[in-house]
């Protein structure tokens, strides 16, 4: 496994990458958005898209919060504990006190002991956003696949009222219903209706959908990939997407 030092070196690359091949990364285009959908997966598939959602997030905002979604508590929302890095010369790490706050708004537990599922997703982002955005402070929540409505709710309302402060990162790949043989305009189309429709979605989407709702806006889906293509099983349904509003 390669450190996350030689990774923020091909960071770099992808962001060149990225500027040259999506049109919206050209400086005299480019719009700065809060939220992002990016995927998890190796960064062969994903290196470029993670670049360009990063890119585009608000460089203003020092404060990121990253959204998971987790099987370890099916029932609840964690809210993770953990100190990360130091990386490159940077540590992130949350008060007890704004931990216990958030938790008792939101309904959450606290996420006590280091569970490598969840710390790999947040280590596999480390090198974007420390080269890309250089975020000052990291919130990560993971999404419990059966929580309640209620907690959804609870959880969605609290990133609404914090959006100022914060760039959003979902992380999430999207399933499609079936593998289908279509035209890449058709499958960006089914794409969206998938991250826009809520009798379509998983309890991750479902926060970004309500968040979408709150403040009126529509996703803009950035590029996506389909690991098919890449020499991958042709009827994979699984899609790597960047998407940013």
């Amino acid at each position: 496994m390669l450190s996350p030092e030689v990774l923020a070196e091909q960071v770099m690359g992808y962001v060149v990458w990225a500027s040259e091949l999506i049109p919206t990364l050209n400086p005299s285009s480019k719009k700065s958005y809060s939220v992002a959908i990016l995927p998890q997966g190796p960064h062969f598939y994903t290196g470029l898209l993670q670049a360009a959602g990063y890119l585009l997030l608000n460089n203003q905002k020092k404060n990121l919060l990253i959204l998971s979604q987790q099987s370890d508590d099916k029932k609840n929302i964690l809210i993770d504990t953990i100190d990360y890095g130091p990386i490159i010369g940077q540590t992130w790490k949350n008060s007890a006190t704004k931990i216990n706050s958030i938790v008792r708004s939101i309904g959450a537990k606290k996420w006590l002991f280091q569970q490598k599922p969840l710390s790999d997703q947040i280590d596999f982002q480390i090198p974007f956003f420390r080269v890309i955005i250089g975020n000052e402070k990291l919130l990560h929540i993971s999404i419990g696949d059966n929580i309640s409505q209620i907690q959804i709710k609870k959880l969605w309302l609290w990133i609404h009222n914090h959006i100022n402060q914060y760039n959003v990162v979902i992380l999430t790949n999207i399933e499609l219903s079936k593998s289908m043989k279509s035209k890449k305009s058709e499958e960006q189309d089914q794409i969206a209706k998938i991250i826009q429709t809520k009798s379509q979605s998983t309890p991750l989407l479902t926060t970004f959908q309500q968040i979408l709702a709150l403040q009126k806006k529509k996703p803009e889906i950035i590029a996506y990939v389909n690991p098919g293509d890449f020499g991958k099983t042709k009827s994979l349904t699984t899609r790597y997407i960047c998407a940013v509003w």
